[in-house]
């Protein structure tokens, strides 16, 4: 009985800690550059439009941002907290 327990909080330890990962782990930061302007943006998706437009909503404004070129680098969450004051 006492082995069966243990098994059981063991897997039920396991899948939390799995779970905690996999929801941590979702969430990919972005800072996107409009080169014709220098202007940045920072924001958790994007989208590649019709005509080669990218498309995203600006983490700083809510706005909607629709660029015709775009430089995308992939950033830390850190570096995302630091520039639109999100936690």
């Amino acid at each position: 009985m006492r082995d069966e327990i243990h098994l059981t909080r063991t897997a039920a330890l396991v899948a939390m800690l799995g779970l905690a990962v996999m929801t941590n782990g979702c969430t990919s930061y972005y800072a996107v550059t409009d080169p014709k302007t220098g202007k940045q943006y920072y924001t958790t998706e994007w989208q590649t439009a019709r005509g080669g437009t990218t498309r995203f909503v600006d983490a700083r404004s809510g706005a909607i941002v629709t660029i015709q070129e775009s430089k995308i680098r992939e950033i830390n969450e850190k570096e995302f907290q630091q520039n639109t004051g999100k936690n």
